[in-house]
């Protein structure tokens, strides 16, 4: 199994099931919460780091948004702006433990060229 090799598909390309207009219903619901639910995905609370890119009805993920986060460093290389506090979806990436019905079997990344991909 590989490893990150910091090229920034997964920033570039954030796929959700999600549509902007529910993220934005969630996070609006969740911010006038008096107490968060710790099981309330934190895929809502991304909401404004996320860029809506295109929507495509065929996918499993038909959202297609990019991170306001990703940047490229001083050396041109791909990082994340807010990289030691980013999201547990971000961290976790593309290992989800709490996700029973991902197949782990074939490749673990949706990204073409990802580094977790790669049989090193």
């Amino acid at each position: 199994m590989g490893h990150c090799k910091r090229r920034g598909y997964c920033c570039q390309d954030v796929r959700l099931a999600e549509s902007p207009e529910l993220l934005q219903k969630a996070y609006e619901y969740w911010i006038k919460s008096p107490k968060i639910d710790p099981k309330f995905s934190d895929i809502y609370l991304i909401y404004p780091m996320l860029i809506f890119k295109y929507e495509n009805p065929s996918e499993d993920l038909p959202y297609h948004y990019r991170c306001k986060h990703f940047i490229h460093d001083e050396n041109g290389i791909p990082a994340c702006s807010i990289h030691p506090i980013r999201p547990r979806m971000c961290s976790g990436f593309p290992h989800y433990d709490d996700v029973e019905h991902l197949d782990t079997a074939g490749p673990l990344s949706p990204y073409e060229g990802c580094g977790y991909n790669d049989p090193d």
